[in-house]
Order: structure tokens, then sequence, then C-alpha cells
């Protein structure tokens, strides 16, 4: 979770809650950082087990109640859940929206509570603050030698591609999802060139 001067916020005593795909990370990288609660808002119910054993506390679908107030939010989805998580926190409550989806928020909403709500882009920092995401990825590294992080992914074959699409479009991706690519190039006529093995990443879950 980025900070505004440091790496990322403490958060012993944070509660935190995120409607985004990424989700079973978010909770991992939560509970390692010292969130006291974090609850996940899905789309699908269905995902709720995965996501418990993935360390939430509660999950919610985005349609029902979320409980209470968090001090910590993170939208991957946007449109109007943009307006939901913004009520959601708690008073001096961050919402960090990373999404595509855009969305309104009204800035009065903002005052009364001190609600602070800011946007996150990797591809600026990437451009703008490379040394910033060198030093989160070596502590993500960290986290993942020790165990306390377990990603979870599906890959399948250049041919299962439309699957993997079905998969994302219909929200039933655990994790991320990936097409591994395997000599396609060697096949094609006039290539002569030596091809490696690798997957290619198509969405995040």
């Amino acid at each position: 979770m980025p900070g505004s001067s440091t790496r990322h916020p403490s958060s012993h005593g944070c509660r935190v809650r995120f409607p985004c795909g990424v989700g079973h990370l978010v909770i991992q990288v939560a509970r390692a950082l010292g969130a006291s609660r974090v609850v996940a808002a899905v789309g699908d119910s269905g995902k709720a087990d995965f996501l418990r054993e993935c360390g939430a506390d509660a999950v919610v679908t985005y349609g029902e109640s979320w409980g209470e107030p968090v001090d910590v939010l993170l939208d991957g989805v946007g449109g109007e859940l943009l307006g939901r998580g913004l009520n959601a926190l708690a008073p001096q409550g961050r919402l960090v929206a990373f999404s595509a989806g855009g969305g309104t928020i009204d800035a009065g909403d903002l005052l009364a509570d001190l609600k602070t709500v800011t946007g996150f882009s990797m591809g600026l920092l990437s451009r703008t603050r490379p040394e910033l995401l060198d030093s989160w990825r070596a502590e993500l590294w960290e986290l993942l030698a020790a165990g306390h992080l377990r990603p979870r992914h599906t890959v399948l074959p250049w041919d299962r591609i439309a699957e993997g699409i079905e998969l994302i479009e219909s929200r039933r991706n655990l994790g991320r999802v990936a097409v591994r690519i395997e000599d396609r190039a060697a096949s094609s006529p006039g290539y002569g060139g030596a091809v490696r093995h690798h997957s290619a990443i198509s969405a995040a879950g």
C-alpha cells in the first residue's frame, strides 16, 4: 500500500476493506503489515471461502451492507462502488482508487470526517520513481520468502484462451489468470529463431 512519505503507512490497528480482483494478495499484505481487521467485498459470493482461507475476517458482496467503517479502502472496481467506498470510511479514513472504472464523488463528503481519496498508478511511478517500486518489490519478495504471501494463479494453454477470458468475464477466477505461449512463433512459416517458453499474464483476479 503506497504511502505519502514512506514505502507504506503503518497498518497496525487499521481496518482494511477492498472491493477488487487482486484481493487475495491484498489480504495477505494487510495481515503482514499488522491490520487488525480485513474485509473483502466481492461480486461473487462463491469466492468467500477462498478469501477467508487467505486471511479475510469477513467477506461481503457488493450489494449488501459493508458493516463497520474501515480506516483504509482499496478500490479496484470503480463506478458506483467508489461512492459506497467513501461512505464506508471511518473518520480520517483513506480510499485508494486504482481502477479504470471511473466514478464520481462529492468533495463535500470529504470535509466533515477528514476523509482522503487518492489515486494510484504503477505506470506513473515506474517512470518517475522507479527506485520506490524497486523497494516495494524487494519487500514483497521478503514477504513471499517468509511465507506471508501465497499467490494463487491459473495457467492455461494457448488453445484454452477463450476459457480464460470467460473465467475473468464471469468473475469466477480465483487469483491471476495466465495463458502459456509455447512455440507458437516456431510453428509459423518462415520463422527460424529460437523460442523460449513463457507465460503471458492476461488478467488479475
